[in-house]
């Protein structure tokens, strides 16, 4: 979120340039200002050329649109105070635009950009217009500035660094950063802004919906409702959260809460673990309930063939040895996926994750990520002891990591030494093809646990609607309350529900239709797009980020108990919403 800093370091600075007469720092190097002018569908960019630039020098100034394509290209001359300035043409209302600034002699050399939304798109709960598009402090690195993307060839900017990476530079300025992360721009989602506004080629998430995370760009005219990243609320404003607590539900929400620009084991790079439960020791009290730690200390490891009958902590480690029909290419009710992708033979001896079924009253197998580390000073690692000796992993006793289990090949001792475990439960989402690979188990490209792995990282802020039954005492670590169904596959919270935001123009009916169904030839307002968004438009939006108008979803799924009128069986379907269709 932007907000007005000026620190005594800076301050101090300024105060000394002003005694030297020297310049004083500008936020970009040439002052560079794209605004909407003010009371008009217009931008309005200033800027001033460097002291080594001669009044009257001319400088090109390229307009685009949020598809890249050039508006309009106009020469500004410098007025005797270096200063220029230019006005765009009326533009329209809700869409996003692009400004470059390079000299005329240079045409194709960017030294000055920003981009800006009109203000009448701004929808209040997102508000972009307070977005920093600014470019920043001078710095060697030139962070920033034209090309954000600082990372070398063939490396990744988002994770997977290597001792030779550059690409820290992409977001952070280490003497001139304008926030306490030394950030290139005054906050969290000014600064993801600067990339993932559909502006430098990374993946938009204002403009174009995605099927699976929805958009952040909704308007109030479809009854929009978005997820508030820009750091307006704390996360402890999330529904079914810790709404009194301090630490990480004291923190601003922002697109760092839900992702990890420095790498993850989750696609998307979702966040293992975002409010810190892997802090948290485990109990179970008899009374209340689980109070949804992560974190499991020096336990004790459990035999296959004798499971807990009783709830002795939400997960636990399990010993068994691995037989042919978990592994072979055979399909049987004993299939191990985990243990498929990862290799493990038949006569292996596994140690893996189960958890309490607070529907079945039992232990199930669970996939869930094991972290290494709780991050703290020192750190609280997740480690396998025989005899208070850690195990680490060789190349004959392997740990997945992603998927919560180890394994000693054929012949090695290692797994059936381990008396004891300390392990940190994370949440990792495996990257699918389409929204119905989280819970649809008739798709070709279903991904076996990964909507249960979803709904937790959910279930991270808003942890009491994690319910893997409909029975008010077993549900909720805050409040107690009958709840939907939601640590299922089946029943996983994107089903229902989109992560960044939607509104009219993304949203379905019970039958799956949607705006471009709805007024396509033969549709329901066949070429009437006005009529089909007053149709899709939800009528109590809230927060709910919902991919389905109003309680659509209810009736595409809740249809076991309808009436036999002819108006309702008129608009039934045997095929649920959302589903994959062969």
């Amino acid at each position: 979120m932007s907000k007005t800093k000026l620190g005594f370091s800076l301050l101090l600075a300024l105060i000394l340039v002003s005694m030297l007469s020297t310049a004083a720092f500008a936020k970009s190097a040439m002052g560079f200002s794209l605004t909407q002018t003010t009371g008009a569908n217009t931008a309005t960019v200033t800027f001033k050329g460097l002291t080594t630039d001669a009044a009257g020098t001319v400088f090109t100034v390229t307009l685009k649109d949020a598809a890249n394509a050039v508006v309009e290209t106009v020469d500004v001359t410098t007025l005797a105070d270096k200063t220029g300035s230019y006005t765009s043409p009326v533009l329209t209302v809700g869409a996003r635009y692009s400004v470059e600034l390079a000299y005329q002699t240079a045409p194709t050399v960017i030294v000055a950009s920003g981009d800006v939304l009109l203000a009448d798109y701004s929808n209040g709960i997102i508000d972009t217009s307070g977005v920093d598009h600014s470019t920043t402090l001078v710095n060697a690195n030139e962070t920033g500035f034209e090309g954000l993307s600082k990372k070398r060839s063939g490396q990744k900017m988002h994770g997977s660094y290597q001792n030779n990476t550059n690409s820290c530079a992409s977001c952070h300025q280490t003497h001139t950063g304008e926030d306490h992360y030394l950030l290139f721009r005054d906050g969290t989602y000014s600064t993801c802004a600067a990339c993932h506004d559909g502006t430098m080629g990374a993946n938009g998430v204002f403009d174009a919906a995605s099927a699976k995370s929805g958009t952040f760009g909704g308007s109030h005219a479809g009854n929009m409702s978005v997820h508030l990243a820009d750091g307006t609320v704390d996360v402890k404003a999330a529904p079914g959260g810790n709404h009194t607590e301090t630490g990480k539900w004291a923190e601003e929400f922002t697109c760092a809460s839900c992702h990890n620009p420095h790498g993850s084991d989750s696609a998307r790079l979702l966040k293992t673990d975002p409010a810190g439960w892997i802090k948290t020791e485990n109990t179970i009290d008899p009374a209340t309930g689980t109070n949804g730690g992560m974190k499991f200390s020096n336990k004790g490891i459990y035999e296959l063939a004798a499971l807990p009958t009783t709830n002795v902590g939400d997960y636990i480690l399990v010993r068994q040895t691995v037989v042919a029909t978990q592994v072979d290419d055979t399909v049987s009710a004993d299939d191990n996926v985990f243990f498929k992708r990862a290799g493990v033979t038949a006569d292996s001896v596994a140690i893996s994750t189960y958890k309490w079924d607070y529907k079945a009253k039992k232990y199930i197998a669970d996939s869930s990520l094991w972290m290494r580390s709780d991050g703290g000073r020192p750190a609280v690692m997740t480690e396998l002891k025989a005899a208070d000796v850690v195990k680490p992993a060789t190349a004959e006793f392997v740990i997945v990591w992603k998927d919560g289990f180890a394994y000693s090949k054929p012949l090695d001792t290692t797994a059936a030494s381990v008396d004891k475990a300390t392990f940190l439960i994370g949440a990792a989402v495996d990257k699918v093809t389409n929204n119905y690979d989280y819970f649809d188990s008739a798709a070709p490209t279903y991904v076996k646990d990964s909507g249960v792995q979803m709904s937790k990282f959910c279930a991270s802020c808003h942890t009491d609607y994690l319910s893997a039954t409909y029975a008010n005492a077993d549900t909720g670590v805050f409040t107690s309350a009958h709840r939907h169904q939601t640590d299922t596959d089946r029943l996983t919270c994107v089903r229902c529900h989109y992560a960044h935001g939607t509104d009219a123009a993304i949203m379905k009916d019970s039958l799956d239709r949607g705006l471009a169904e709805l007024t396509a030839t033969g549709g329901l307002y066949e070429g009437n797009q006005t009529a089909a968004l007053d149709y899709l438009k939800d009528p109590n939006p809230s927060s709910a980020l919902k991919r389905y108008t109003g309680m659509a979803v209810c009736f595409g799924c809740h249809d076991g108990s309808i009436a036999s009128d002819d108006t309702t069986w008129s608009n039934y379907s045997s095929l649920q919403p959302g589903v994959y269709k062969p």
